[in-house]
């Protein structure tokens, strides 16, 4: 297949073979792209979130099921409020052009209460207005953290036994790994590649409790610069790694 960032040909069976059901992006480097090209932190992330339908058509055509990109964590939050308003912007463009192109399931994942009502609204909109689209099914992981999707998805478990009139000693049995990953991850299939761009070598928490068999690339290039290389390069490190080895089979998910 050729490579750059336009760059589309007939996919290979041996291409085929080394893509995981469901990937998982964290893209890093927004502003660290922006410093090196003299632009400001928002036009960082603007030409960050500009590759993001480039690189999901890329996916898509190489076979990937699912993708869950990590745009915005809870820690992110903290940054001053200027940035983070101009990023809810940014990030409700991108929302609204990945619903408009009809082709793609977006789904949501984070922390509801965090997420501001212009964008969650969007947010729902997209999510219902594309839940019959028979493409590649996209999370946007938007004021995410990893302990807080377990610590919520326990609270609302333990919330709907009570609502069922157990007692708190029925509940804490029924709050098994198996209930906790169902709440989690609904029908997603568990995560089998990682990928960080801007050559920070941690999870950061990302997909904490569903991508414990994951594979993990950790990538020097800053996301705004992430092409159709960088993620062959990722695809062939999995495939090395999975080579050989026993892999999550394909409809299991975290327990």
């Amino acid at each position: 297949m050729s490579s750059g960032r336009g760059g589309t040909s007939v996919r290979t069976a041996n291409e085929r073979s080394a893509v995981p059901r469901h990937m998982a992006l964290i893209l890093d480097g927004n502003r660290r792209w922006a410093t090196v090209h003299g632009r400001t932190a928002s036009e960082g992330h603007e030409a960050g979130f500009s590759r993001v339908p480039e690189v999901l058509r890329w996916c898509h055509d190489l076979g990937v099921e699912t993708v869950t990109l990590w745009l915005l964590s809870t820690d992110n939050l903290r940054r001053d409020p200027a940035e983070v308003d101009a990023l809810m912007r940014i990030i409700t463009d991108l929302v609204n052009g990945l619903a408009a192109s009809d082709r793609w399931r977006l789904r949501h994942r984070g922390v509801r209460a965090m997420v501001p009502e212009p964008l969650l609204t969007a947010l729902d909109e997209v999510a219902a207005r594309t839940t019959d689209n028979t493409g590649m099914r996209v999370n946007l992981a938007i004021c995410y953290g990893g302990r807080e999707e377990v610590t919520e998805a326990c609270r609302e478990l333990l919330e709907g036994y009570a609502h069922e009139g157990l007692s708190p000693a029925e509940a804490a049995r029924r709050v098994t790994a198996e209930a906790v990953t169902e709440a989690i991850a609904a029908d997603d299939p568990a995560p089998e590649l990682v990928v960080r761009t801007s050559g920070e070598q941690r999870s950061s928490g990302f997909l904490l409790w569903t991508a414990r068999h994951a594979e993990h690339y950790f990538t020097t290039t800053y996301w705004p610069d992430f092409g159709y290389d960088d993620l062959k390069a990722a695809l062939t490190h999995y495939e090395r790694r999975s080579r050989g080895r026993l892999r999550v089979t394909p409809d299991s998910r975290a327990t």
